[in-house]
């Protein structure tokens, strides 16, 4: 797995520190990693898929197909489902990707709205007569306002 991340590297163009930046974590962890100190761990393996879209889970995990997802016919259906294959909207042969999209626009008919004056609604006359407040100890208080 640590030659696969060095691959995802140079193919970024990112050095051991800007990598651990772009993936949040600490530059220690990806000096460890490189150097051979420690394994990835599944937080890194996350981040590094979080960050990195367009890179394959499968190929990136088990070495198995290319390293970007477009160049497999494969759609990635999640990071341990079994890839599924699929008609792509391109000619990956061409590599025409993304495909180009015709985008229509409709336009929607607005009808026109009708400004009626709304009156403020009338005022309670309704006045508090007293508030009482009941506590768990079986005490209560009483507020009476003030005319």
């Amino acid at each position: 797995m640590t030659d696969r991340i060095k691959q995802i590297m140079d193919a970024k163009g990112l050095q051991a520190s800007s990598f651990a930046d772009a993936i949040q974590v600490s530059r220690g962890t990806i000096s460890h990693i490189l150097n051979g100190r420690n394994q990835p761990s599944k937080e890194t393996i996350d981040k590094i898929l979080m960050t990195f879209t367009d890179i394959s889970s499968s190929w990136f995990l088990r070495g198995e197909g290319k390293m970007y997802k477009h160049e497999r016919g494969f759609v990635q259906t999640g990071l341990f489902v079994e890839n599924k294959p699929v008609d792509l909207p391109y000619d990956s042969q061409a590599n025409e990707y993304p495909p180009k999209i015709e985008v229509k626009k409709h336009e929607k008919k607005h009808d026109t709205a009708t400004i009626q004056e709304i009156n403020p609604p009338v005022v309670n006359t309704k006045k508090i007569d007293k508030i009482m407040i009941f506590y768990n100890d079986k005490t209560f208080m009483t507020f009476i306002p003030e005319d």
